[in-house]
């Protein structure tokens, strides 16, 4: 969640006009778009450090060492942990669209992430009036992942202050293939291979098919979490601290 928020920091932040942000690239002749991007770049470089000072880890790859789950999905039931799980890709998207209207205080965006795979251990009871023990590794990925949208964002310019607060956060998420392989679901090498396939079909409807839904509650619990990471610093501050100054 905090990486979320972290990207939709960045992206309010790099669109600001306020007064600190113009003399920091007053010398430059560039766009206010391709600045966004060029920090966006630079925050694909840092990412491979985190931000260990404010808490942030590493994020590419981002990785759990141990996790525990229990998943309750109706009539199938699943309880375990993962272990050396890593998410592979989060800075590794293409800039599609980027958009700022400083009079309106909006930014438009669109990335593509050509892949965004996630690699693991795992261990599981799983089942529904039976029990399996089941174990092995697991890699998903989902591909050709589209994400589109806009950030409405103000910069306090009017009044005492130049705090950066995030407004709304409007995000469309499509992906164009899901890729599951996960091992001993079965010991079946064809039963397993159904299952995978009933995976991916199911993660494929359930972003595809409820961007809506997806997108509300990403307003409605990153947006809190944006401001409340921005606190009362300055534009600058957090400049500083996106940029690793």
């Amino acid at each position: 969640m905090k990486s979320l928020s972290l990207l939709a920091i960045i992206l309010a932040l790099a669109a600001c006009q306020g007064a600190e942000v113009a003399e920091k690239f007053a010398a430059q002749s560039r766009s206010v778009d391709s600045i966004i991007v060029d920090t966006l770049e630079k925050v694909k470089v840092q990412m491979v450090k985190g931000w260990p000072q404010y808490g942030i880890p590493p994020l590419a790859p981002f990785e759990i060492e141990h996790k525990e789950f229990d998943l309750d999905a109706g009539s199938m039931h699943a309880k375990g942990a993962v272990d050396g799980l890593a998410v592979h890709g989060l800075n590794e998207f293409e800039v599609r669209v980027m958009n700022t209207n400083l009079i309106l205080s909006r930014l438009k965006f669109e990335f593509n992430f050509a892949s965004l795979n996630v690699t693991t251990q795992y261990k599981a009871d799983v089942g529904a009036n039976y029990r399996m023990a089941r174990d092995g590794g697991a890699f998903m990925a989902l591909e050709d992942l589209n994400i589109s949208g806009h950030i409405k964002y103000s910069t306090g310019i009017v009044g005492s202050n130049n705090f950066l607060r995030i407004k709304e956060i409007n995000v469309n998420v499509v992906t164009g293939n899901v890729v599951s392989n996960i091992e001993n679901l079965s010991k079946y090498r064809i039963l397993n291979k159904k299952i995978n396939e009933i995976i991916e079909e199911f993660i494929n409807l359930t972003i595809n098919d409820n961007t809506e839904f997806f997108a509300d509650w990403l307003d409605s619990t990153v947006t809190p979490i944006c401001n409340d990471l921005i606190g009362e610093r300055t534009i600058k501050d957090i400049i500083d601290i996106i940029t690793g100054a």
